[in-house]
């Protein structure tokens, strides 16, 4: 009687656990993780608009008939990686990122390694782009990006599973986890996770200047951020020495 009795606990503990794990993988944000495969960019856009940089990071071309830029240009389809970035750091061409003390795990640790680099200034940032024969988005390269909604998957007000902001999931997630939040080019993350640096100076900085620096221009929101930083034509700046947890980016490319 025991035997069956304890069986029969077994199989209910295993069909409660395998309903609990068909909701789950249902309902979160995660299900449709697959951010560099060609099935979910051409979904957007034609082939000839994708292409590999590196065998793992897709970039995505902007066509200027669709941007109103003078010419067209290729844009990582997500935030520059801590993975991308240290490999970078270990060719000798780029200085390390500015963690310490609780946030080194964000370098050390593997299970970070996916998320969007974040403490670099927008010095580093740009760096890392020339390296890799590119530099940093203008503006209005990452406006056109983003596509002619209010944010980059259209006029929908912001939700979980189109972004992370407002400190929905504690920190930042692994970069290209949210496809839902796509631009209609297919390209991820331009609104929360990290804020993205880009090329413009902020000519509105007032007091800075005394300091001798530059302000400069960030889109996207982060993961900290209210819903209104997130909407495409929104700005925000720092100094462009200025680090921290909510700072990344991506680059672009020339069409050659």
């Amino acid at each position: 009687m025991k035997t069956w009795k304890t069986l029969a606990t077994a199989l209910f503990l295993a069909l409660a656990g395998a309903f609990f794990l068909a909701i789950a993988w249902k309902t979160s944000p995660y299900r449709a993780l697959r951010p560099a495969l060609p099935a979910f960019t051409e979904k957007y856009i034609a082939g000839e608009h994708v292409r590999s940089r590196d065998g793992a990071h897709w970039l995505i071309r902007i066509p200027s008939t669709d941007s109103g830029l003078e010419a067209d240009y290729w844009i990582d389809q997500i935030p520059v990686t801590m993975n991308a970035y240290l490999k970078c750091v270990a060719a000798e061409q780029c200085p390390p990122t500015h963690h310490r003390g609780y946030f080194r795990r964000y370098v050390d640790e593997l299970i970070y390694r996916l998320n969007p680099v974040s403490y670099v200034s927008w010095e580093k940032a740009n760096q890392y782009c020339a390296w890799l024969g590119g530099s940093l988005p203008t503006e209005a390269q990452w406006r056109a990006a983003a596509g002619d909604g209010r944010y980059p998957w259209g006029d929908q007000e912001p939700n979980l599973t189109l972004a992370n902001f407002d400190g929905y999931y504690q920190g930042l997630t692994p970069a290209g986890w949210l496809p839902l939040g796509a631009s209609p080019f297919g390209v991820l993350d331009l609104a929360g996770n990290v804020r993205e640096w880009v090329l413009d100076e902020y000519a509105e900085q007032g007091g800075i200047k005394s300091t001798g620096d530059i302000g400069r221009i960030l889109k996207g929101g982060s993961s900290s951020d209210f819903a209104t930083t997130l909407e495409n034509d929104n700005i925000q700046w720092h100094s462009q020495n200025s680090a921290g947890f909510n700072r990344g980016f991506r680059c672009v490319y020339s069409v050659r």
